[in-house]
């Protein structure tokens, strides 16, 4: 993971979304990864709108029609948001976003509990 700071890798994000990203490289809490996700979405929607609250990343792709080189952008921006790479091998094995987010959080839980 870069020793950047979030403003400066992820300028085009929200401030909540920015905030959240430096809390979770600080902390490493796993129960930031999926608000992280949603700051992440919040960028690609549509100017002007907003997620629906409450909405699972699924309900969010499928409610925005978001196309398969957006779903790309998205993780690619959660690993570097999250500073975990997932292997072309993982990858593989995704069928969907919320399949993505758990496999991360199932990682950001491993590192904390790694000596």
């Amino acid at each position: 993971m870069s020793d950047a700071n979030p403003d400066e890798r992820f300028f085009n994000f929200k401030p909540e979304t920015l905030a959240l990203i430096g809390e979770f490289q600080r902390t490493r809490k796993p129960a930031l990864v999926s608000p992280v996700l949603h700051g992440i979405l919040e960028k690609y929607l549509p100017e002007g709108e907003r997620l629906p609250a409450g909405a699972t990343p699924e309900e969010t792709l499928n409610a925005f029609g978001f196309e398969s080189l957006t779903l790309i952008e998205v993780v690619l921006d959660l690993q570097d948001a999250l500073g975990i790479t997932l292997s072309d091998e993982e990858m593989r094995g995704m069928h969907n976003l919320e399949e993505v987010r758990a496999l991360l959080a199932e990682k950001v839980a491993a590192l904390g509990a790694a000596p």
